[in-house]
């Protein structure tokens, strides 16, 4: 009797493992008091439903990822928020349970898996954000016992790892690495999540002054739910990127650009700009024109883009670099929010066509996302199996899929086609020159 009852409840957990998500009623769980961010969790737990489709257009290998999938990540919200203490609830933990952490029973019938919850976490422990470094914020990420350690020893197995590199902490009272968590962890990581929108205007320093401004950010994101909600997916690509490549999974990207010599052509050089901006324009209006049929417009666009990349190439590889790298890096992790979002119904293709256009971020975020867009929607394909981001950029790797010939118009000529699509030049190269800047390391 004992060995069929134990038999029921492994059948019972693997039927569960493949149960859809009821992510409404999980987000009443976790959030019972807060219809605010029930509505969050519920919408980011349809993305989380969605990535289980296995799409290969979002799930199969990416730029130096080797699978991207939220549904097979580790991620934790933070519920039950005290004046210093919080409670993790754990999703997708496929790893050893240790003391403290404990099953959630109703979210996991909910979840359609294993839930655990791990209470009574130090805030500070997990904080790494704010003037001292010890504030929370909506995302964040707990690196496993030795994942620097790892990160460190690639490419130089037998490299001595310094011991105030293991022992780094953003502050004193951070989680150390000999923690239960930190050490079941390992090598991989968890990600951090709480959709809660005055978390967010905590840890950015609003006031009552300033609050109107942050709203008005908020609504030109495509409100606050739809901004943070890209945000996470985009940052949770990035942490399966850097997993995959610390776990040798996927070989990391190697374009050495010099970043602050490209600053300084960026403050002076008038005609490196006018590329950069023709180049942004014309992805854009490639955009525009994804929200249609394909046509000879589309085409002749393409045969443009061509004749600026191979320009840039020759006359300012450096340049070249920059753009090769933030697209896939920055643009590709951009791509997939947008089409989780997009598949998930949350937003449209063509607002998210016009977000991307509208944001502020350096163009190559924005470009790099078309990039992605333009692969699925126009090609249905993500030809990245063999590395191919190593040899090629995203737009080159378009360029030579779609077999474009090389515009035959002059440099200056096409500049001039794209005089009047909208767009301003000066913040736009501005917003490079400040990205440059901010990921330039002090020597």
């Amino acid at each position: 009797m004992k060995t069929i009852f134990i038999l029921l409840l492994v059948l019972a957990s693997s039927t569960l493992s493949f149960a859809k998500i009821d992510g409404a009623a999980c987000s009443r769980s976790l959030y019972p008091t807060s219809p605010d961010d029930q509505a969050f969790v519920a919408k980011f737990f349809d993305i989380v439903e969605l990535h289980k489709s296995s799409d290969p257009l979002l799930e199969g290998k990416g730029p130096s990822v080797n699978e991207y999938s939220l549904d097979k990540m580790k991620f934790a919200f933070m519920v039950n928020d005290r004046a210093d203490k919080v409670d993790l609830v754990f999703f997708n933990w496929t790893l050893p349970t240790f003391s403290g952490l404990e099953i959630e029973p109703t979210t996991s019938q909910l979840y359609g898996s294993s839930v655990y919850i791990l209470k009574d976490v130090d805030k500070k422990s997990i904080a790494s954000q704010g003037d001292n470094n010890d504030q929370l914020t909506n995302f964040s990420y707990m690196h496993g016992a030795r994942y620097i350690e790892t990160q460190l020893k690639i490419g130089s197995p037998n490299t001595e790892v310094p011991e105030e590199f293991l022992n780094w902490k953003p502050h004193p009272g951070y989680m150390d690495r000999s923690h239960p968590l930190r050490q079941t962890l390992d090598t991989q990581v968890l990600v951090l999540l709480s959709p809660t929108k005055e978390l967010f205007l905590l840890q950015a320093g609003a006031t009552d002054e300033t609050r109107p401004f942050f709203e008005q950010m908020f609504s030109d994101g495509g409100g606050y739910h739809n901004m943070i909600m890209g945000m996470m997916v985009h940052e949770m690509f990035h942490v399966k990127e850097g997993e995959d490549q610390v776990n040798g999974l996927a070989s990391p990207r190697d374009i050495a650009e010099d970043r602050q010599a490209l600053e300084k052509q960026l403050q002076d050089d008038q005609y490196l700009k006018s590329l950069f901006i023709t180049y942004a324009k014309i992805v854009f209006s490639i955009g525009d024109s994804l929200k249609n049929a394909a046509s000879a417009e589309e085409l002749e666009k393409l045969s443009d883009l061509k004749a600026i990349i191979s320009e840039i190439k020759v006359e300012y590889p450096n340049a070249w670099s920059f753009i090769w790298n933030y697209e896939f890096t920055e643009g590709f992790a951009e791509y997939v929010s947008a089409y989780s979002m997009v598949k998930a119904g949350i937003t449209s293709f063509s607002q998210q066509i016009d977000l991307q256009k509208a944001d502020t971020n350096n163009f190559a975020y924005r470009t790099g996302a078309i990039g992605g867009l333009y692969l699925a929607y126009r090609l249905k394909q993500m030809p990245f199996e063999n590395n191919e981001d190593h040899v090629n950029s995203l737009w080159e790797i378009i360029l030579d899929k779609v077999d474009v010939q090389k515009d035959t118009l002059d440099i200056q000529s096409i500049m001039t086609k794209y005089d009047q699509y909208p767009m301003d030049a000066k913040s736009e190269i501005g917003s490079v020159i400040d990205y440059l800047v901010s990921t330039i390391m002090d020597n």
